[in-house]
C-alpha cells in the first residue's frame, strides 16, 4: 500500500471538516425543530386550560344542544320595549321590521294620475305590524288639479278611513275625529268647493293625524295611536311645452307612536300590541 501524499491527506482533512460542519447543521436543525413542537404543545396545553377554551368549549355543546330542540327562530329585542320573547313562527317580526318615529316617507305625483299612500296592518305602503291598525286603515288619494296652468300645479287631497282617526289641520289647535273621508285642497286659488284650502303645508304647520284604536268619550286613543305629519316641498318640474312649473312634492312623516311596541306579546301571526302604560292601565 502506498503511502498517502501531503495533498491526499490535506483533502481528506477538508472533507471531514466539511461533514463535521453538516453532522452539526443537521443535529442543530433537528434541536430547533424538537423546541418548536415541544412549545406548540406548552401553548396548546395552556390555550385549553383557558377561559376562552372552556367557553367555546360551552357554545359547542349549547349549540349542539339547540340543534337536537325543535326551535324556530332566535329571541329578539324591540328597539320601543327592553322586553323580548322567544319567536315560534315564520309569520312574527322583530325590531327591524316595525316602523321607527322619525321615519320620513316621499311620494311625487304623477301628473297623469294620481298617488295613492296606504297605511295598514299587513298592507301598503307603510305596514305597523300593529294590533291597533286594521287593514287598509287609512288611504290619501292624492291628485294633480288645473294641469293647464303652466305655472303652479294644484293638489287635491283625500283622506278615506277604515279605522278610526283623528285631524289636526294646519292652524288649528285641537284634533277631531276624522269623518269616513276628508277632502283637502293645496293650491294658491281660493276653493270653492268649501273644503279646507292651503297654499302649501310646511313642516312646522303640516295636517297632522293619528291613527289607533278605539276612542275614548273624551275622544282620546285608549291603547295608543300612530301620529303622522303631512307637508309638502316645492319644486320644479318641466312640462311637456317645456317651461319649468312649481309643483310639489309630498312628505309623510311618522313622528309618534305611543307609547311604544310590545315586542313581547306579539301574537303567532306577527301582530305586535301596545305597551301597557302606569302598570297595566291606560
Amino acid at each position: 500500500m502506498k503511502p498517502y501524499s501531503l495533498e491526499q491527506i490535506r483533502i481528506l482533512e477538508e472533507k471531514m471538516i466539511t461533514f463535521e460542519i453538516w453532522v452539526f447543521v443537521l443535529v442543530l436543525l433537528v434541536a430547533v425543530l424538537l423546541l418548536v413542537v415541544v412549545m406548540q404543545r406548552l401553548t396548546l396545553a395552556k390555550f385549553k386550560s383557558s377561559e376562552l377554551y372552556k367557553y367555546k368549549q360551552n357554545l359547542k355543546l349549547i349549540e349542539k344542544s339547540s340543534q337536537k330542540m325543535e326551535l324556530v327562530e332566535p329571541s329578539i329585542v324591540d328597539i320601543h320595549t327592553i322586553t323580548q320573547t322567544h319567536v315560534h313562527n315564520e309569520q312574527s317580526v322583530s325590531g327591524k321590521d316595525l316602523p321607527e318615529p322619525g321615519t320620513i316617507f316621499k311620494f311625487s305625483i304623477p301628473n297623469d294620475g294620481k298617488r295613492k299612500i296606504v297605511i295598514g296592518k299587513r298592507e301598503g305602503n307603510i305596514i305597523t305590524h300593529s294590533s291597533e291598525i286594521s287593514d287598509h286603515h287609512l288611504t290619501i288619494d292624492i291628485f294633480p288639479l288645473d294641469l293647464s296652468n303652466m305655472e303652479t300645479l294644484s293638489y287635491q287631497v283625500e283622506f278615506k278611513r277604515e279605522g278610526k282617526a283623528l285631524i289636526q289641520l294646519p292652524n288649528q289647535k285641537d284634533f277631531f275625529e276624522m269623518e269616513m273621508k276628508e277632502v283637502v285642497f293645496v293650491s294658491d286659488s281660493p276653493n270653492l268647493q268649501g273644503s279646507p284650502s292651503y297654499s302649501k303645508l310646511e313642516l312646522n304647520s303640516p295636517i297632522r293625524f293619528r291613527l289607533g284604536g278605539k276612542l275614548s268619550v273624551e275622544g282620546k286613543f285608549k291603547i295608543g295611536y300612530f301620529e303622522f305629519l303631512l307637508y309638502t316641498k316645492d319644486i320644479l318640474e318641466r312640462t311637456s311645452l317645456g317651461n319649468k312649473r312649481n309643483e310639489k312634492q309630498f312628505y309623510l312623516k311618522l313622528n309618534k307612536i305611543i307609547p311604544g311596541y310590545d315586542t313581547a306579546r306579539q301574537s303567532r301571526d306577527g301582530v305586535v300590541p301596545m305597551l301597557a302604560r302606569f302598570g297595566g292601565k291606560v
